[in-house]
């Protein structure tokens, strides 16, 4: 099932949260507004869109609107990282005056590692704005958002060194390739069979493979994807729900509708009625 938040545009919210190696993201998703973390201890995995990244206390990843995206922890028994997430809308100040241009180039890498020299105030910023949060006076907004545009400069500045995802283990590059086939050829049948040989692996062994790597399963990542794009079209296209279905490889319009349902628990037309669409 994937979760998406179709309601209200939230404006900036933080979070600080603890977990261990054993938790594990049930359910893959993606969201409508922008959210970044900063892991402060611990390790994980996190695969986004069609690309896996290994993260490291003190790194950042950013996550924009409409990234498919699971999370999965290991090695550390604790796991402790602060979320933000924030709408497009909360950037429309720092974009008056820097120029959208600048500010969408802020967020131009997934991952972002910061250097340890850096790191103090990266972490006193984000303390900052977890004291603004909690309302300590009518200034408090002006000061969380002040401190919020001077994390992501500075986040922003900290992307000039080179940063990688991190290195691979054997095989995780090949489900990475896999991955970003499906990512670009949802629209188009594709099987567990047919990916598996472009793999040079068994439909069994790929199947695992995919699994470990990603966090999906195959079919529930190809699923996702066509959902994403399903839900889009339903929304920002007069496209008929027949026609939706075709663009986005279901083929069938019974099994899309079943599909849909099942991701979103309602139907195609009433997901489009009920979100005002198109």
């Amino acid at each position: 099932m994937v979760i998406i938040d179709w309601g209200k545009a939230m404006k900036c919210n933080i979070s600080r949260t603890k977990r261990s190696y054993e938790f594990y993201m049930a359910e893959s998703h993606w969201h409508t507004h922008y959210e970044f973390y900063y892991l402060y201890s611990g390790h994980c995995k996190i695969f986004i869109n069609h690309t896996l990244y290994y993260v490291e206390p003190g790194d950042i990843i950013f996550l924009k609107p409409g990234e498919i995206h699971r999370t999965t922890y290991h090695s550390s028994p604790v796991n402790e990282r602060v979320t933000i997430s924030f709408d497009g809308e909360y950037l429309d100040s720092m974009k008056e005056l820097c120029g959208e241009e600048n500010v969408e180039y802020i967020f131009r890498n997934s991952k972002v590692t910061v250097p340890s020299g850096n790191r103090s105030r990266v972490e006193e910023l984000i303390s900052r704005i977890e004291y603004e949060e909690t309302g300590q006076d009518g200034f408090s907004p002006l000061m969380k958002r002040g401190c919020f545009y001077e994390l992501l400069v500075s986040l922003s500045r900290c992307q000039e060194a080179e940063t990688d995802h991190g290195r691979l283990e054997l095989g995780e590059e090949t489900i990475e390739e896999a991955a970003k086939y499906i990512y670009d050829h949802y629209q188009n049948p594709i099987t567990l069979e047919e990916m598996a040989e472009l793999s040079h692996m068994s439909p069994a062994y790929f199947s695992r493979k995919f699994k470990a790597v990603t966090g999906f399963g195959y079919k529930e990542y190809l699923t996702n994807i066509r959902i994403r794009e399903a839900s889009r079209l339903l929304l920002n296209s007069d496209c008929s729900v027949t026609e939706i279905a075709d663009r986005c490889g279901f083929g069938d319009g019974n099994y899309f509708g079943d599909a849909f349902r099942k991701a979103k628990g309602v139907s195609p037309r009433a997901f489009r009625k009920m979100q005002g669409g198109v």
